[in-house]
């Protein structure tokens, strides 16, 4: 009798740690799906923000080019700033790529983290090459407008909004390349928790 009691309870704990373990399985699905969601919703929002930087790149490339040509500044810093500006819409344009290549539902988390450890650094190392080329520009553009101009009060203001257009465009870009960041090292996050689970 004493060996029934022990084998029902036994039998018991069982269908217990069974129940447990489909609970848990069941909740290791829920949180994959969730994380899985979440990078979705990551990838669409640098997506996004990747976007609207193209396209404020190409209003800027082709607004700069003709306003500068129409002021009478030089040809050479005209056609470098068309430059300038086409060769960041062109490194822009080859993140979005990379960007819209990766695919979590693949399931190789490795070579995604790869992906998106490039994506990480190539915003992180954005600042060595824009702070000096946009002083480099700024300066160029200066010597320009004093050199062709007389000193005037429009003059100034031209220069006064161009510093000032300048600032408030580092904040933003600044701001814009820190959420990309951000994002990116949630998703590589994400993906560590993915590897966790499995």
């Amino acid at each position: 009798m004493e060996n029934r009691l022990i084998s029902h309870e036994l039998e018991e704990m069982k269908i217990q740690i069974d129940n447990l373990k489909k609970k848990l399985e069941d909740q290791t699905i829920v949180n994959e799906k969730h994380i899985r969601n979440s990078f979705r919703i990551k990838i669409s929002d640098i997506n996004r923000t990747v976007t609207m930087t193209v396209i404020a790149c190409i209003l800027a490339l082709v607004y700069c080019t003709w306003f500068f040509h129409f002021t009478g500044l030089s040809l050479a810093f005209t056609i470098a700033t068309g430059l300038m500006l086409a060769v960041c819409v062109l490194l822009t344009l080859i993140q979005k790529i990379q960007l819209s290549r990766i695919d979590i539902s693949a399931g190789n988390l490795v070579e995604t983290a790869r992906d998106i450890s490039k994506i990480r650094t190539h915003y992180k190392d954005w600042y060595k090459t824009a702070i000096p080329m946009i002083i480099i520009w700024f300066g160029w553009m200066t010597y320009e407008i004093l050199t062709r101009f007389e000193m005037t009060p429009m003059t100034i203001g031209f220069l006064s909004g161009a510093a000032t257009g300048g600032i408030l465009g580092g904040i933003i870009g600044g701001r814009i390349n820190k959420k990309i960041i951000n994002r990116t090292e949630e998703l590589l996050g994400y993906i560590e928790e993915l590897q966790k689970e499995n």
